[in-house]
């Protein structure tokens, strides 16, 4: 499912990708940018954090128990509504990726603007490797249920949607896990900012590495390795 569907996962990743930009750039050229996306109340505690040498103090503000249980729960709710926006013809689902793009480029830019990028990659990513690569994925979900709504082939709207939403919902759930290891680093890791640089990158690297493997290189090598498989899945498509 994931590699016959890799075209509109790739689109995904570059509509993300796209807006991230065009978020730091427009917090780059206006700083009140920032403020329009984040709201006053974060940016504000963020700059406090700054200037008293913590700038990542809201990761520590929570029990981390509490902090991973919200945050899971959080991060499930925003796939699923990332997904489930798809039903409005693949619309909805845009918009999420739109909105959660603009809002990272901007954070990422908070961070740059005071000099501290390298740090931002090597704390915040400790966990986003993960949640982003699950909003993305989760928005390439929704995309496949609503272009199987705009274009159903040879089928029938109907069994188009229900071919679509199926396949939307085996890459949705397979996201749910890479969801808790997520919120388990933001909740219990990422908080730890003087961590060594040598431990953060190698969390990070391997965060990526697993989503490279796992929803790329490996569903390739399944596709390939059975061709009846592929077949009879592409005669459904």
């Amino acid at each position: 499912i994931l590699y016959a569907n890799r075209k509109v996962l790739r689109f995904a990743l570059l509509f993300f990708t796209a807006f991230v930009t065009i978020g730091a750039f427009s917090a780059w050229q206006d700083p009140s940018f920032i403020r329009g996306i984040l709201g006053d109340a974060y940016v504000n505690m963020t700059e406090e954090n700054i200037a008293k040498g913590d700038p990542f103090g809201v990761y520590k503000s929570e029990n981390e128990f509490v902090m991973f249980l919200r945050i899971a729960w959080n991060n499930i709710r925003v796939t699923l509504m990332c997904f489930t926006m798809g039903l409005l013809f693949s619309v909805g689902t845009l918009y999420i990726l739109f909105q959660n793009g603009l809002m990272l480029g901007a954070f990422e830019q908070m961070f740059f603007a005071h000099h501290l990028g390298l740090k931002f990659v090597l704390v915040v990513f400790i966990h986003g490797t993960l949640e982003i690569s699950a909003i993305i994925l989760a928005g390439g979900a929704g995309m496949v249920m609503g272009n199987s709504i705009l274009f159903p082939r040879t089928f029938s709207r109907l069994e188009s949607f229900k071919r679509g939403a199926k396949s939307g919902i085996k890459i949705l759930i397979s996201l749910i896990p890479v969801l808790c290891v997520a919120a388990f680093f933001e909740g219990y890791v990422t908080r730890h900012t003087e961590m060594p640089v040598w431990l953060s990158a190698i969390i990070l690297l391997a965060s990526l590495i697993f989503i490279v493997w796992y929803y790329i290189l490996y569903p390739k090598k399944v596709y390939r390795n059975n061709p009846d498989l592929a077949a009879a899945f592409t005669q459904k498509k």
